[in-house]
């Protein structure tokens, strides 16, 4: 891609924007010695739990929730060598950086045997799941994927895991939570809690549910250290948080540990459900924006069904950049400069449009349906219809959706322009012509 960004335009701060810039100083120093003495505390405690971890791993193989050691080291190496543009990393972030991908390493043993519980306890029943026709809607980010998502989560013959459940992937979990703590704490105070722990900003952006389906590789991401490399300046971002290009240093955590993650999840989520109302088997439904495991997903489900959402790319990006800079991804960082975000996007965002529309107009693959964001917005019924007839084998059913709800319209505590960030639209528009006629129709 030949575009690049003007970071001379792309002012710090402007009014009425909340401060997003993390601490310092003697903050970031407390902080600092306070995660010295709990990850002292979590290794003595994980140590003895590494001798159950290696003869587990034998048996049941590596927990996909877990990261690999190759990107522990990774991670590692670069918070010390990464030199990104200004306004840089200093000591304090990077030595930040580094406790935070120690407290991860600290945790496999204890999220390891968590995973494997559920081996123990329900393998069986498990692997005798048929995965049938499974749904995977693919959409690029900003796309409005994730409200026809929650159209289609409502159709019964359906089934997605919830956020909450991607992010605590143990059916043992889910089971006895609602015995014991769900008792005295209701799932509305679960959602209000959960609210007043994200930032203004962050909600005008994403209407986020913990109890219903949402962007999935979320659990891929959190779970791994991939949500960190924002913090690393825009080539790691590049990277690490594209979710159309296969690397060398990627390529095993999607084509391998995303599936794994995916499936089982599945599986349990398809356990938990039951059969519908009718004895039927019901169908695993998730979204996200992983195109990356797009062909594998492909080859260990052949009969599985692709959906796509496609709209504007300029007007996608422009809202990614602002919704990335609204996201609570580590409260002492504070959020990741302007510049990295605006680099790291518009080098990765058209590439992503590139392989989509590659992916979904091949001419031999598995079933695929393309949803044009302005026929969704003007006609869901003919869309609703159009997805049935493509992805599912019988009618719309009732509990579908007909109608759009209404919703509010902000004026976003941040909304950044394309040029605000830096970025030529006439170039983006030119660069992404095909692309753009592809979304037209």
């Amino acid at each position: 891609m030949s575009l690049r960004i003007d970071a001379s335009a792309i002012a710090d701060h402007l009014p009425g924007e909340p401060p997003r810039s993390g601490v310092s100083g003697a903050a970031l120093a407390g902080r600092i010695a306070r995660r010295l003495a709990a990850l002292a505390v979590l290794h003595a405690l994980a140590l003895p739990l590494w001798a159950l971890y290696f003869p587990l791993a034998f048996v049941f193989g590596r927990p996909p929730n877990v990261p690999r050691g190759a990107q522990i080291a990774r991670y590692l190496r670069r918070a010390w060598t990464e030199m990104p543009p200004p306004p840089g990393l200093s000591f304090g972030q990077r030595l930040w950086l580094t406790l935070t991908v120690l407290r991860k390493a600290g945790m496999i043993p204890f999220v390891a045997l968590a995973w494997w519980l559920d081996e123990l306890l329900y393998g069986r029943e498990l692997d005798a799941i048929d995965v049938r026709a499974p749904l995977f809607e693919i959409s690029a980010g900003r796309s409005g994927s994730t409200q026809l998502a929650r159209y289609l989560e409502d159709d019964p013959t359906l089934v997605a895991p919830g956020f909450l459940q991607s992010l605590f992937p143990y059916l043992w979990l889910w089971r006895l939570v609602p015995r014991t703590i769900g008792r005295f704490v209701t799932t509305e105070q679960v959602r209000e809690r959960f609210e007043r722990m994200l930032p203004e900003e962050f909600h005008e952006r994403h209407e986020g549910d913990p109890f219903r389906t949402d962007t999935f590789e979320v659990a891929l991401y959190l779970a791994h250290l991939n949500a960190l490399s924002l913090f690393y300046g825009p080539d790691m971002a590049d990277e690490e948080f594209s979710f159309c290009r296969l690397l060398p240093t990627n390529r095993g955590q999607w084509e391998e540990d995303f599936v794994a993650l995916l499936e089982r999840i599945g599986r349990k989520r398809l356990l938990e459900a039951g059969p519908a109302a009718d004895g039927s088997p019901r169908r695993l439904f998730t979204k996200g924006h992983f195109l990356c495991a797009a062909p594998a997903l492909a080859r260990r489900f052949p009969d599985a069904r692709f959906l796509t959402v496609i709209r504007d790319p300029a007007k996608r990006l422009q809202s990614g950049i602002n919704y990335l800079r609204a996201n609570p991804i580590d409260e002492t960082l504070g959020a990741p400069p302007w510049p990295w975000l605006a680099e790291a996007m518009i080098r990765s965002e058209p590439e992503y449009c590139e392989v989509e529309r590659a992916w979904y107009t091949a001419p031999e693959g598995p079933r695929r349906c393309v949803i044009r964001f302005d026929d969704y917005v003007r006609d869901l019924p003919g869309t609703m219809e159009r997805v049935y007839a493509a992805c599912m084998e019988g009618p719309v059913p009732s509990s579908v959706p007909r109608e759009h709800p209404e919703r509010r319209r902000h004026a976003y505590l941040l909304d950044r322009s394309l040029a605000q960030v830096g970025i030529d639209a006439a170039a983006l528009d030119a660069e992404l012509s095909e692309y753009r006629e592809w979304c037209r129709g």
